[in-house]
Parts: C-alpha cells; structure tokens; sequence
C-alpha cells in the first residue's frame, strides 16, 4: 500500500542560509540525479537585483556545491541550476522508493517540513534509520494510506494551463513568475502558491494506484 508521510527534520540548510543572508528568497523547482553522488537541482531567485547577484556568488562559494548556471534574468525572478553533492536527504532515499512531494532544501524554517509517499513501511523505517545515521532529528507527523484526492479546481487547471503554455515550465523559463502573475491576475506570492498546490496534487493523484510489493 502507498503511504503518505509527513516529516518535520532538523538539518542545516546552507543554500537557503545564503539566500536569505542577502535578502533572496529561494524555491526549489525540480531536481534529478546528477551522478552516483551528486544531485541537479534546478531553483528559483526572488527579490532585488542585487540581492540576487549576491546571493548566487554565495551560493557558489557554498560546501558541496560544484557548480550553479544562472538562467535568464527575469528582474526580480532569476532561475539557477545548482548541481552539489547529493544532500542527506536524497542520501537517505538511495535504496528506497520515495516520491518527495515537498522538499527540505525548500524550506528556511527549522524544523523543516518533509513530505512523501513511500511504496512500503519498509521504506519508511529505512529512511529514518539513514537520517539518524547522519545525525538527522525528525519527527513524524503523519503515516497515512494514499487516497485519491480531487482533481484540480477550474482556477487551478486555467492558471496551470498558462503556465505551461507561457514556458513557465521550462528551463530556461519563458515567463517569469511576476509576468505570468499578471497575465492571470493573480498575485505572485499567491500565484507560486496555487502553482506548487496543483503540482503536488497532480503527483499525489499520479501514484495513488497500488501498484504490488516487491
């Protein structure tokens, strides 16, 4: 059976550390695996110019980084792609099957929320056992059978419609995240909200099907 979990872990966050040293605000986007060690991360700048220049030197000169490709300068929203040496998180998942529905390396506030669904109990304790192994502190909030959720709202399919359509998607992005707030009418910050709530229910709904133990 398909489990949701609901994790609060305590861990350093350097990359988000260095972004918001300079005012920034950093998403994670997407990422996959780089090599047997490191991971592609792909994340998104928001705030001053400046602060954004900053932020990514920093992020450059972070442990475990070894490089980050800026994309297009949207003004005030900037795409970069950090590949770095896979964190303890992806470490953690190596032997097991877990599709991260939201992430860590995505959150400034300690503990951090970590979301997943995990194909088998064992999975889960494996992942627990990895992070205390790594000096991890977690605690669990919720283990839960995957249900189906209801589909995207009207709003939700039009908006994420747009998104896709404008290139929002896309690396490097076609439509920053302020202009397509205004193509929608929609405000930024409430826009990057309902783009990361359908997103994580289109991946909740894809792997709510059973699918057989191993």
């Amino acid at each position: 059976m398909l489990r949701r979990v609901s994790l609060q872990v305590t861990a350093e966050n350097k990359l988000q550390y260095a972004a918001r040293k300079h005012g920034v605000t950093l998403s994670k986007v997407d990422c996959k695996p780089f090599d047997a060690t490191g991971m592609s991360v792909l994340f998104e700048l928001r705030g001053e110019a400046q602060g954004i220049r900053s932020a990514i030197a920093a992020i450059r000169q972070t442990d475990g980084v070894r490089q980050a490709i800026e994309g297009e300068d949207g003004g005030d929203t900037v795409p970069l792609l950090v590949v770095l040496d896979r964190p303890v998180f992806c470490r953690a998942t190596n032997e097991s099957a877990i599709i991260c529905l939201e992430c860590p390396l995505d959150s400034w506030d300690q503990p951090a929320p970590w979301r997943f669904i995990a194909r088998r109990a064992g999975d889960i304790r494996q992942v627990l056992k990895s992070l205390e192994g790594e000096g991890i502190s977690t605690r669990i909030e919720e283990v839960a059978p995957l249900q189906p959720r209801p589909t995207l709202t009207g709003r939700q399919k039009e908006i994420m419609v747009a998104a896709v359509s404008h290139g929002y998607f896309e690396f490097p992005r076609r439509i920053n995240l302020t202009d397509l707030s205004e193509l929608v009418g929609v405000k930024p910050s409430t826009l990057s909200e309902i783009l990361r709530g359908a997103e994580r229910r289109i991946m909740e709904n894809a792997f709510a099907a059973p699918l057989d133990d191993y």
